[in-house]
C-alpha cells in the first residue's frame, strides 16, 4: 500500500516511471467504453495530454483499502478545469492498483466507488 500512497504524493500520479512498470496497463473502459486499455506509461501520458482536462487534473485520495496481497483500491476525488471552457469539474471514482515486484502493473478505473467496492469484494 505504501507504493500507492507514494504515487499520490507526486505531481503527476500514475505517470512517474519510478513507480510504474514499462508495460503497465491502464483500463478506463468503465468510464470510456470505446477506449482500449492503454499499455505503457507513454500511452497514458498521451491520453492525459489530449483529453479535455489536460494536465489540470488533481487527484486527492480519500481512502486506501488493501484488497489482497497484490491490489489496493483507492477512493479518489478528482478536480479538473476544462481546457476550452475553463469550467471546474469535480468527481469521485475509484482506482484499483495491481502491484507486482514493487511496480504498478495494472490500474483499473471504476466510475462508481460503491460498485468498485463490490467488484473487489469489499462492499460495505
Amino acid at each position: 500500500m505504501q507504493l500507492v500512497r507514494q504515487v499520490y504524493q507526486g505531481s503527476a500520479p500514475l505517470l512517474d516511471a519510478a513507480h510504474v512498470a514499462p508495460d503497465a496497463e491502464f483500463d478506463f473502459t468503465a468510464i470510456y467504453p470505446e477506449q482500449p486499455v492503454l499499455r505503457g506509461i507513454e500511452a497514458m501520458r498521451s491520453f492525459r495530454d489530449t483529453g479535455p482536462w489536460g494536465r489540470s487534473t488533481r487527484f486527492e485520495p480519500e481512502r486506501y483499502l488493501e484488497v489482497d496481497g497484490e491490489r489496493v483500491l483507492v477512493l479518489v476525488r478528482a478536480i479538473a478545469t476544462g481546457r476550452g471552457s475553463g469550467v471546474p469539474v469535480e468527481t469521485r471514482f475509484a482506482q484499483e492498483f495491481t502491484i507486482r515486484d514493487g511496480l504498478i502493473v495494472h490500474v483499473k478505473i471504476h466510475r462508481d466507488q460503491s460498485e468498485a467496492l463490490k467488484a473487489v469484494g469489499l462492499e460495505q
